[in-house]
C-alpha cells in the first residue's frame, strides 16, 4: 500500500502502523549483514540439509574470512591519506561517540570511496554493524599509512 498524502486520514494512520519500527529496520538490517558462512548455513538449512560438524567448522571459517580486515587489505591496497584526510579522521577517532552523525557517516563514505576504492551509499536503515566494518577499515589503512 502507499503512503497516503494526507496525515490527518484515517487510512494514513492505518498505514503509518503497518509500517516497521526503526528497532525492527535496524533487526532486518543486521540480519542481512551476516558473515558468508551464515549465509551458506541458511540456503542448506532451507534446503533442508542438517549441519554436520564440519560444516559448523566451515561456517566459522567463511565467517572469519569476509570478516578480517586483514585478508581485505591483502587484496586491495588502500590509497595515501591526504594531510586533511588526516585531520579529518584523527578529529573523529578522538571525539567518536556511540552515535554516528550524518556529517561522521559522509566522512566515513568519502574516505571508504578515495581511500578504499569502493564505492558505498550512506544508508538510513543501515544498522551501526556496518558502519562499524567501515571504520575499522579505516583505521586498518589509517594505521598503515602512519607506519
Amino acid at each position: 500500500m502507499k503512503e497516503p498524502k494526507d496525515k490527518r486520514t484515517k487510512a494514513y494512520k492505518e498505514w503509518k502502523a503497518s509500517q516497521p519500527s526503526e528497532e525492527q529496520l535496524e533487526d532486518a538490517a543486521e540480519n542481512i549483514t551476516k558473515g558468508l558462512g551464515d549465509m551458506v548455513a541458511s540456503v542448506t538449512e532451507a534446503l533442508g540439509i542438517t549441519q554436520c560438524e564440519p560444516c559448523k567448522k566451515r561456517q566459522d571459517k567463511l565467517n572469519e574470512i569476509g570478516n578480517n580486515i586483514d585478508y581485505f587489505f591483502k587484496k586491495h591496497q588502500p590509497n595515501a591519506f591526504t594531510a586533511i584526510d588526516i585531520i579529518e579522521w584523527d578529529y573523529f577517532r578522538n571525539n567518536n561517540s556511540e552515535n554516528i552523525t550524518s556529517d561522521e557517516k559522509k566522512l566515513i563514505v568519502r574516505l571508504v570511496r578515495d581511500i578504499l576504492n569502493m564505492s558505498i551509499k550512506p544508508c538510513k536503515t543501515c544498522g551501526n554493524s556496518n558502519w562499524i566494518k567501515y571504520i575499522k577499515w579505516i583505521n586498518t589503512a589509517y594505521e598503515q599509512n602512519n607506519q
